[in-house]
């Protein structure tokens, strides 16, 4: 699975996720597949027995990898966390968030933290930022477009994009790649 990490640029982000918050994408990750599950994995799920599946145990990991001392994590672990602090990001907070991209292509899942529990959300996050903050600095490419099948709004984001744009911000929305019109950005 490709993890994507958000941080919550809103004013009181800290309060936790309100739908009117920018969410930007400054981090992302293949998860470690079962084969070569990391002691920190083992561990969350022993300490998260109450995690429903093997995206919200990947997830608890991935609170645990981007606030843990590096010192603390070995292997596959510290490589992940050492990439993250590398791009000078703060530790996740309450009202940050994750994306999860299945290894099967599906639809990305969007979650966020209120500081006690991840909760999933129903829809991606309605606003995204676009701009580096204090300890949050932006990943992929700015992308303006509209997603027709959904409404008539102009959209602008930050989006990887490994293929064309259509194909990510479809991933994105949960819609197919013919849906997206990509009015400025890269094809």
């Amino acid at each position: 699975m490709h993890v994507t990490v958000w941080h919550n640029t809103g004013p009181d982000h800290f309060f936790g996720f309100q739908p009117d918050h920018p969410m930007l994408r400054v981090f992302s990750y293949t998860a470690a597949n079962s084969d070569t599950e990391t002691e920190l994995a083992r561990v969350v799920a022993l300490f998260n027995p109450d995690a429903n599946s093997d995206t919200e145990t990947e997830l608890w990991r991935a609170v645990a990898l981007f606030n843990a001392d590096l010192d603390m994590l070995a292997g596959a672990d510290r490589e992940v966390a050492a990439a993250y602090r590398a791009r000078r990001l703060r530790s996740f907070s309450t009202g940050d968030g994750f994306s999860v991209r299945p290894p099967d292509g599906g639809a990305e899942t969007f979650w966020v933290s209120d500081g006690f529990d991840l909760l999933r959300q129903a829809g991606p996050f309605p606003v995204l930022g676009l701009d580096a903050e204090h300890g949050s600095q932006p990943l992929g490419s700015r992308v303006t477009y509209l997603v027709p099948t959904l409404d008539d709004l102009v959209r602008e984001g930050l989006f990887e994009v490994a293929g064309t744009a259509e194909a990510a911000i479809a991933t994105h929305h949960g819609v197919a790649a013919d849906d997206v019109v990509v009015l400025t950005g890269p094809r």
